[in-house]
Protein backbone atom coordinates (compact mmCIF):
# COMPACT_ATOMS: atom_id res chain seq x y z
CA UNK A 1 0.00 0.00 0.00
CA UNK A 2 2.84 2.49 0.66
CA UNK A 3 4.39 1.98 -2.96
CA UNK A 4 1.09 3.00 -4.16
CA UNK A 5 0.51 6.05 -1.53
CA UNK A 6 4.19 7.10 -3.22
CA UNK A 7 3.09 7.08 -6.42
CA UNK A 8 0.64 9.00 -5.99
CA UNK A 9 2.40 11.46 -4.38
CA UNK A 10 5.11 11.30 -7.51
CA UNK A 11 2.01 12.04 -9.76
CA UNK A 12 0.87 14.43 -7.86
CA UNK A 13 4.07 16.72 -7.51
CA UNK A 14 4.81 15.88 -11.41
CA UNK A 15 1.32 16.80 -12.29
CA UNK A 16 1.93 20.42 -9.86
CA UNK A 17 5.15 20.97 -11.44
CA UNK A 18 4.01 20.41 -14.95
CA UNK A 19 0.79 22.82 -14.85
CA UNK A 20 2.78 25.83 -13.29
CA UNK A 21 4.60 27.54 -16.17
CA UNK A 22 3.42 30.62 -16.80
CA UNK A 23 4.62 34.03 -17.96
CA UNK A 24 3.74 37.32 -18.05
CA UNK A 25 4.24 40.09 -20.15
CA UNK A 26 3.42 43.46 -20.73
CA UNK A 27 1.82 44.67 -24.11
CA UNK A 28 4.56 45.39 -26.83
CA UNK A 29 7.24 43.46 -25.35
CA UNK A 30 9.00 41.03 -26.74
CA UNK A 31 8.34 37.33 -25.07
CA UNK A 32 10.56 33.90 -24.88
CA UNK A 33 8.37 30.41 -24.12
CA UNK A 34 10.73 28.03 -22.32
CA UNK A 35 9.97 24.29 -23.06
CA UNK A 36 9.72 23.38 -19.25
CA UNK A 37 10.33 19.39 -20.46
CA UNK A 38 13.01 20.20 -22.69
CA UNK A 39 15.73 17.44 -22.11
CA UNK A 40 19.41 19.22 -21.10
CA UNK A 41 22.78 18.49 -23.69
CA UNK A 42 22.75 16.86 -27.06
CA UNK A 43 18.98 16.87 -28.99
CA UNK A 44 17.73 13.81 -27.81
CA UNK A 45 14.38 13.85 -29.17
CA UNK A 46 12.87 13.86 -33.60
CA UNK A 47 11.11 16.67 -33.56
CA UNK A 48 9.90 19.60 -31.25
CA UNK A 49 6.89 21.66 -32.80
CA UNK A 50 5.39 24.21 -30.90
CA UNK A 51 1.15 24.79 -30.48
CA UNK A 52 -1.00 27.64 -29.61
CA UNK A 53 -4.07 25.68 -27.93
CA UNK A 54 -7.94 27.07 -28.49
CA UNK A 55 -10.75 24.79 -29.47
CA UNK A 56 -7.95 23.07 -31.02
CA UNK A 57 -4.24 23.31 -31.68
CA UNK A 58 -2.89 25.34 -34.29
CA UNK A 59 0.75 24.84 -35.15
CA UNK A 60 3.10 27.84 -34.99
CA UNK A 61 6.94 26.37 -35.72
CA UNK A 62 8.85 23.28 -35.59
CA UNK A 63 12.02 21.27 -35.80
CA UNK A 64 12.89 18.44 -36.71
CA UNK A 65 15.87 16.21 -36.13
CA UNK A 66 16.29 15.19 -39.98
CA UNK A 67 15.09 18.78 -41.27
CA UNK A 68 18.09 21.55 -42.02
CA UNK A 69 15.41 24.71 -40.78
CA UNK A 70 12.52 25.32 -38.79
CA UNK A 71 9.22 24.58 -40.79
CA UNK A 72 7.02 27.32 -40.05
CA UNK A 73 2.88 26.96 -40.15
CA UNK A 74 0.38 29.39 -41.02
CA UNK A 75 0.04 30.60 -37.66
CA UNK A 76 -1.67 33.97 -37.07
CA UNK A 77 1.85 36.18 -36.07
CA UNK A 78 5.42 35.98 -37.10
CA UNK A 79 7.56 33.40 -34.57
CA UNK A 80 10.66 31.92 -34.61
CA UNK A 81 12.98 29.50 -31.94
CA UNK A 82 15.10 31.12 -29.37
CA UNK A 83 17.51 29.20 -27.50
CA UNK A 84 17.24 25.83 -26.71
CA UNK A 85 14.20 25.63 -28.80
CA UNK A 86 12.19 28.19 -26.87
CA UNK A 87 9.24 30.29 -28.57
CA UNK A 88 10.21 33.68 -29.43
CA UNK A 89 7.20 36.02 -30.09
CA UNK A 90 7.78 39.74 -30.80
CA UNK A 91 5.83 42.90 -29.56
CA UNK A 92 3.40 40.82 -27.92
CA UNK A 93 -0.38 41.83 -27.42
CA UNK A 94 -3.23 40.41 -25.54
CA UNK A 95 -4.48 38.59 -28.31
CA UNK A 96 -1.42 36.32 -27.69
CA UNK A 97 -2.44 35.64 -24.21
CA UNK A 98 -3.64 31.71 -23.88
CA UNK A 99 -2.04 28.38 -23.42
CA UNK A 100 0.81 27.16 -25.91
CA UNK A 101 1.90 23.35 -26.09
CA UNK A 102 5.51 22.23 -26.92
CA UNK A 103 5.07 18.82 -27.67
CA UNK A 104 7.98 16.78 -27.93
CA UNK A 105 8.54 13.70 -29.82
CA UNK A 106 10.99 11.33 -28.72
CA UNK A 107 13.56 8.80 -30.00
CA UNK A 108 12.55 5.21 -30.89
CA UNK A 109 11.93 3.91 -26.85
CA UNK A 110 11.41 7.22 -25.47
CA UNK A 111 8.32 8.98 -24.14
CA UNK A 112 6.86 11.62 -25.70
CA UNK A 113 5.58 14.97 -24.13
CA UNK A 114 3.39 17.78 -23.89
CA UNK A 115 4.11 20.66 -22.46
CA UNK A 116 1.91 23.54 -21.36
CA UNK A 117 3.09 27.11 -21.09
CA UNK A 118 0.31 29.93 -19.90
CA UNK A 119 0.92 33.26 -21.62
CA UNK A 120 -0.84 36.33 -20.40
CA UNK A 121 -0.21 40.03 -21.70
CA UNK A 122 -1.27 42.48 -19.77
CA UNK A 123 -3.71 45.42 -21.62
CA UNK A 124 -2.44 47.83 -23.78
CA UNK A 125 -2.59 51.42 -22.05
CA UNK A 126 -1.80 54.39 -23.44
CA UNK A 127 -1.55 57.98 -21.71
CA UNK A 128 -4.92 58.83 -23.34
CA UNK A 129 -6.47 55.92 -21.60
CA UNK A 130 -4.98 56.75 -18.02
CA UNK A 131 -6.32 60.18 -18.33
CA UNK A 132 -9.54 59.22 -19.07
CA UNK A 133 -9.98 56.52 -16.55
CA UNK A 134 -8.78 59.16 -14.45
CA UNK A 135 -11.46 61.64 -14.96
CA UNK A 136 -14.18 58.91 -15.12
CA UNK A 137 -13.27 57.44 -11.60
CA UNK A 138 -12.66 61.13 -10.40
CA UNK A 139 -16.46 61.50 -11.44
CA UNK A 140 -18.22 59.01 -10.16
CA UNK A 141 -16.09 58.24 -7.29
CA UNK A 142 -14.79 61.59 -6.02
CA UNK A 143 -14.20 60.53 -2.04
CA UNK A 144 -12.51 57.10 -3.27
CA UNK A 145 -9.26 56.18 -3.97
CA UNK A 146 -8.76 53.40 -6.35
CA UNK A 147 -6.60 50.50 -6.13
CA UNK A 148 -5.55 47.61 -8.59
CA UNK A 149 -6.37 44.23 -7.90
CA UNK A 150 -3.47 42.33 -6.90
CA UNK A 151 -2.54 38.85 -8.73
CA UNK A 152 -2.93 35.48 -6.94
CA UNK A 153 -0.14 34.73 -5.17
CA UNK A 154 1.87 31.51 -6.47
CA UNK A 155 1.35 29.66 -3.07
CA UNK A 156 -2.30 30.09 -3.71
CA UNK A 157 -2.65 28.85 -7.15
CA UNK A 158 -0.21 25.84 -5.97
CA UNK A 159 -2.54 25.11 -3.40
CA UNK A 160 -5.28 24.97 -5.76
CA UNK A 161 -3.60 22.70 -7.68
CA UNK A 162 -2.95 20.09 -5.31
CA UNK A 163 -6.22 20.13 -3.69
CA UNK A 164 -7.69 19.41 -7.62
CA UNK A 165 -5.14 16.78 -7.55
CA UNK A 166 -5.94 15.40 -3.88
CA UNK A 167 -9.75 15.51 -5.13
CA UNK A 168 -8.90 13.58 -8.35
CA UNK A 169 -6.95 11.00 -6.29
CA UNK A 170 -9.71 10.66 -3.82
CA UNK A 171 -12.68 10.43 -5.99
CA UNK A 172 -9.99 7.74 -8.24
CA UNK A 173 -9.62 5.55 -4.70
CA UNK A 174 -13.61 5.86 -4.20
CA UNK A 175 -14.13 4.49 -7.57
CA UNK A 176 -11.83 2.00 -7.40
CA UNK A 177 -12.94 0.87 -3.84
CA UNK A 178 -16.67 0.83 -5.15
CA UNK A 179 -15.69 -1.04 -8.62
CA UNK A 180 -13.62 -3.82 -6.37
CA UNK A 181 -16.99 -4.56 -3.91
CA UNK A 182 -19.06 -5.05 -6.75
CA UNK A 183 -17.01 -7.41 -8.25
CA UNK A 184 -16.63 -8.97 -5.09
CA UNK A 185 -20.13 -9.32 -4.69
CA UNK A 186 -20.83 -10.81 -8.20
CA UNK A 187 -18.27 -13.59 -7.48
CA UNK A 188 -19.78 -14.66 -4.26
CA UNK A 189 -22.90 -14.42 -5.92
CA UNK A 190 -21.48 -16.62 -9.11
CA UNK A 191 -20.15 -18.70 -6.55
CA UNK A 192 -23.13 -19.40 -5.04
CA UNK A 193 -25.01 -20.34 -7.81
CA UNK A 194 -22.58 -22.97 -9.33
Amino acid sequence: MSQKVLLFKLLLVRYATQSLAEIRANCNEDVTLDCPGLPSGDMNFLSLTWYKLSEKRHGIIRFSKNGMSPQNYSFIRPARFGERYSLFLTSVTPEDSGSYECAISANVGGQNQNLQVNLIVHECVTEADLTTKANVLNATQPNRIYVQPEDLPLMWAIIGYVAVAIGKMVLSLISIWVIRAVHKRSSRRWRDEC
